[in-house]
């Protein structure tokens, strides 16, 4: 290349580099903006929060809750009974199979009938001989009576005659009774069902012989629907609980042993009529629906009775807090700061609390994160923090889980 030509090319670079230097002086405010990082939304709102302390909350809600004696009891038949023969002979038919439910009136065996029939059918005829020497008695007694009016016969005949229609009369009623009775022996050869319900191991099979002496009898028969639950409470709540029952609201769940499991729930049908002084307890029955056969004679359970049911402001146990002046919970406001408020509780059943005093319906209730709260303390509350799963439903609708209870203690 030339120097002429070289000259040129560094000129023209030259020329480059300094309109290059002349716009970023223009336009450096530009480029600044351009390339710096903006702030993001979540940093704005992290400048917000900064100092406070993230939690949950929930909202109390006005609801019900019942008031609760928790016991343990056993399933108790309401009736149960073992088949006895009333008269003696040989078993000749056993219509029924162990453990099947047979219904009132159902036919559990039968025993030989025919010497019952052959008895019944005797008092039958001596009956049938007795009212026909009566007829032709009266009938000689109505003869007679005539003579004697025209003093044909003497009156010592007639009377005679009047004596004999009298002790067939006698004779008759005392038939009446042996066919009654042949009746019903032969009536007792065919043994049925007292009630609906169970039957248990036979004690007699096909064939065998039975007797109306026998201790064993035939079958046992237990009802199984309806079924009751036998259980003891406190004695020195024995007024609450007649006035639940005067209320009709006396309730009782029967639970697994492990209160995990509602088995069915009925009512409170019977209080014992005095307290036990060893133990301080009195015995109370209640009555099932068993028609799923949940409920098994013998078989333990937990009890729960509701003796009253109360309204007021409900929320959940968790949210409370205990100190050296009581439970206390921690309320939010509007301007996000919490506030340590002592509260006064009546009922806690179920995870949930009646708040008496101290809380109101609507009240925003720190329940995560109340370790790093004070009173006073700003609190940044979670977005989805008024849906807390344990939070209490309005009207008290919230779903009761099968857990031991405290009744009356506050958590």
């Amino acid at each position: 290349m030339s120097n002429r030509n070289a000259r040129a090319v560094t000129a023209g670079g030259a020329v480059l580099l300094a309109c290059a230097a002349l716009w970023a002086g223009t336009h450096w405010s530009t480029v600044t903006a351009i390339l710096s990082p903006k702030p993001s939304v979540a940093n704005a709102a992290a400048s917000t929060d900064a100092g406070k302390v993230h939690v949950s909350v929930v909202t109390a809600a006005e609801g019900d809750i019942d008031k609760i004696i928790a016991g343990i009891g056993v399933v108790a038949p309401l009736r149960t009974v073992t088949i006895q023969s009333r008269v003696d002979g040989e078993v000749t038919a056993l219509p029924f199979s162990e453990g099947d439910i047979v219904h009132q009136g159902d036919i559990l065996a039968q025993v030989d009938p025919r010497q019952f029939q052959a008895a019944f059918a005797g008092a039958q005829a001596k009956q049938a001989q007795d009212q026909a020497s009566l007829d032709s008695a009266r009938s000689d007694a109505d003869r007679y009576s005539a003579l004697a009016k025209k003093d044909i016969i003497s009156a010592e005949a007639l009377d005679q005659k009047t004596s004999t229609v009298h002790q067939l009369e006698a004779a008759i009623k005392s038939d009446q009774a042996a066919v009654a009775s042949a009746q019903a022996q032969l009536g007792f050869a065919t043994i049925r069902a007292p009630f609906t319900g169970r039957t248990g191991f036979r004690s007699v099979d096909l064939g065998g012989m039975v007797n109306s002496g026998s201790t064993t009898g035939i079958v046992t028969i237990t009802q199984f629907d309806p079924i009751g639950v036998v259980f003891v409470a406190p004695g020195d709540r024995f007024g609450e609980i007649r006035q639940a029952m005067k209320d009709n609201i006396a309730t009782v769940e029967a639970l697994s042993t492990d209160t995990q499991t509602v088995l069915a729930t009925g009512k409170l049908t019977l209080m014992d009529n005095n307290v036990d002084a060893a133990n301080g307890s009195i015995k109370l029955r209640a009555t099932f629906d068993n028609s799923d056969g949940k409920l098994w004679p013998g078989l333990p359970v937990a009890t729960r009775l509701t003796v009253a049911v109360r309204h007021g402001t409900v929320v959940p146990d968790a949210v409370l807090s205990r100190g050296v002046d009581g439970l206390y919970a921690y309320v939010v406001d509007a301007q996000g700061k919490a506030r340590r408020q002592v509260v006064d509780v009546d009922v806690s059943t179920d995870g949930r609390s009646l708040v008496t005093k101290g809380l109101a319906a609507g009240d925003r209730i720190v329940s995560q994160g109340r370790e790093q709260v004070g009173d006073g303390t700003m609190v940044a509350v979670a977005p989805d923090a008024g849906n807390a799963p344990d939070a209490p439903k309005a009207d008290g609708a919230a779903p009761k889980a099968a857990t031991t209870v405290a009744t009356d203690v506050a958590p």
